[in-house]
């Protein structure tokens, strides 16, 4: 059978042409939704994780305002982010220390103690990215029987910037388990000794 160059009709062109459209006409729309369902995302996260610890709270307490003891405890450690440098100035507790970050794979961050009560907890100031992503938290200390609670939190201001909304809608999931882990490394301290 001889080759025959296929033939178009009108019909069909229009039909492509329509369909080009309406390709085109999806893909603006979207940006536009993204933009309009992000105004009506929450424009502050909170992340917050609670565990009981078989101590006293001055002994949880000296381990949280001293910020040179973090390396010990914390879910952000040298060893899990090996091209990580740490430094700490100011006092060596409670209000004005203030511990530094930084790395590859860890970003630019400084958490600065803001409030320190002996036995209740400290409040902190996070930074990261030099002032990109600005956030406050606690870590709060309530005796219950022969252990204490100890609550760790953390919020933040998302702004107008959309994609910070999405962003902050997984929040909990991104920061939640390193509060877990940092908790339960504060529990083996005293717990298992």
């Amino acid at each position: 059978m001889p080759w025959r160059p296929r033939r178009f009709s009108v019909g069909s062109a229009a039909v492509r042409l329509s369909m080009l459209k309406k390709i085109v006409l999806v893909a603006l729309l979207i940006p536009i939704v993204l933009l309009l369902v992000s105004l009506f995302l929450p424009s502050r996260y909170r992340v917050e994780r609670t565990m009981m610890i078989g101590t006293t709270p001055g002994a949880v307490f000296t381990q949280i305002n001293t910020l040179k003891t973090w390396p010990e405890w914390t879910a952000w450690t040298v060893a899990k982010y090996p091209d990580m440098q740490t430094s700490c100035t100011g006092p060596e507790a409670g209000v004005g220390a203030t511990y530094t970050w930084q790395g590859k794979s860890t970003g630019h961050s400084t958490l600065k103690i803001t409030r320190s009560e002996p036995d209740k907890g400290i409040g902190y100031d996070l930074d990261f990215e030099n002032g990109k992503y600005l956030s406050s938290g606690a870590i709060l200390l309530e005796p219950s029987g022969d252990a204490v609670k100890v609550t760790w939190s953390n919020e933040g201001d998302l702004g107008w910037n959309p994609v910070s909304r999405y962003f902050g809608l997984l929040m909990d999931r991104l920061m939640g388990p390193d509060f877990e882990e940092c908790l339960r490394n504060l529990k083996r301290r005293f717990e298992f000794k």
